[in-house]
């Protein structure tokens, strides 16, 4: 992220942010990185320099929305451009910290890519992740730089608590990075293109409105969009998917202008028109 940048970056892999229309009215700016080949999921070395190297020439805003899941991995890209100490909060219905097969980065492994190769990286704080990867994750690791909250947990404990627990967890940090895939939210509050949570929309904001009250949070992205099919673009059902996204895209843009991140925003009329 640049420092001097204070507006709001789509990228656009995949065309699925480019049909939230009302979401267009906020400043922000494009970049176009939809002709870059091996991508979707994994991402080839090329991809990634150049993606990398894009991003660089563009100068990227404090607010990043990514797309679809699939592209989740640009995260680590983002993270290097960090050259202070961070922690990582990462609100995510999946761990991310896969032991790919292949030595090419994924959306499902670059937690793990993070870990191991950026230096300013102190903590990483996943929550909301499904029980089968927080398992995973318990039987195969000792690191006392990972923390989870998996999705029953976080269910069934009263925020307070939780709160509590990550305070604890992030004690002593100054700067931290936030990164939403909207497939934590339960599937009436978001619909994508993977298996999703529980959690509310309302408890997100109000995880993330106590994180900013404890922490700099020093930039953020969101990815997480429904990959519809665009032959039926105009289907009621696939307009209702794209407009629940973009309702919680725009909390989340409403969330970082009240927290100075990037300029306010005012409160858009005709949002579920």
């Amino acid at each position: 992220m640049d420092s001097s940048r204070q507006d709001i970056t789509f990228l656009n892999f995949d065309q699925t942010l480019l049909e939230q229309k009302t979401l267009q009215k906020i400043p922000h700016h494009w970049l176009d990185l939809s002709d870059i080949p091996q991508t979707n999921g994994y991402c080839e070395q090329f991809a990634y320099d150049e993606i990398e190297r894009r991003m660089k020439e563009q100068k990227i805003g404090p607010l990043v929305f990514i797309g679809n899941g699939n592209y989740h991995y640009v995260t680590a890209i983002l993270l290097n451009q960090l050259k202070e100490p961070f922690s990582l909060v990462l609100f995510d219905h999946h761990s991310d910290m896969m032991d790919n097969d292949v030595p090419l980065l994924s959306c499902g492994s670059w937690v793990n890519h993070v870990l191991n190769t950026n230096p300013f990286l102190r903590k990483v704080l996943i929550i909301g992740v499904n029980e089968t990867d927080y398992s995973s994750f318990s039987a195969n690791h000792t690191t006392n730089k990972v923390f989870m909250i998996r999705e029953q947990k976080f269910s069934e404990t009263p925020l307070s608590q939780i709160i509590h627990e990550t305070r604890m967890f992030l004690n002593g940090e100054k700067k931290i990075y936030i990164s939403i895939d909207k497939d934590v939210l339960y599937k009436t509050e978001s619909v994508t293109n993977w298996d999703q949570g529980s959690m509310s929309l309302v408890q997100l904001l109000f995880m993330l409105g106590q994180l900013a009250s404890h922490f700099e949070i020093c930039g953020m992205d969101v990815c997480g969009e429904y990959i519809g099919n665009w032959a039926n673009l105009y289907d009621s059902i696939e307009m209702e998917h794209i407009k629940m996204n973009e309702i919680v895209n725009w909390s989340i843009i409403h969330f970082a202008g009240e927290i100075g991140l990037i300029p306010p925003v005012k409160t858009l009329e005709n949002m579920v028109q």
